[in-house]
């Protein structure tokens, strides 16, 4: 199969119908499960016992940043990231992964916190 190359323009971004998404019930769920002949049999009672992974959204880098009044760099060293990744993030060329979201957000809401964490001062 050759390989295509393609513009982000080309390509677009993808859209999530979000009403239907949530309008989604566990009983369409197992519907779904049931009618997908890849999937391995899933009943009722291993959906219920399946949990959900929170995913939080993706946190505005520059402005957690700039409510603290520090720099990229001083930010980057704060916290324990590369000054190259706060950059691309707050540059919108990469997003925070979901275990740098949950920083980001605790960063955002008791910067302290972290900090006495990453020092390992209890």
């Amino acid at each position: 199969m050759p390989i295509v190359r393609r513009s982000a323009k080309q390509i677009g971004k993808g859209r999530v119908n979000w009403a239907r998404l949530h309008a989604t019930t566990n009983r369409d769920i197992v519907g779904q499960i049931a009618a997908d002949p890849d999937l391995p049999e899933m009943s009722p009672a291993d959906l219920r016992r399946a949990r959900r992974v929170f995913n939080p959204p993706i946190p505005n880098v520059s402005a957690i940043r700039h409510k603290l009044g520090l720099s990229q760099a001083a930010f980057a060293r704060r916290f324990g990231f590369s000054v190259r990744t706060v950059q691309q993030w707050e540059q919108g060329r990469a997003v925070p992964d979901r275990p740098a979201r949950i920083l980001l957000r605790v960063v955002e809401t008791s910067p302290r916190a972290v900090e006495r964490a990453l020092s390992g001062i209890g």
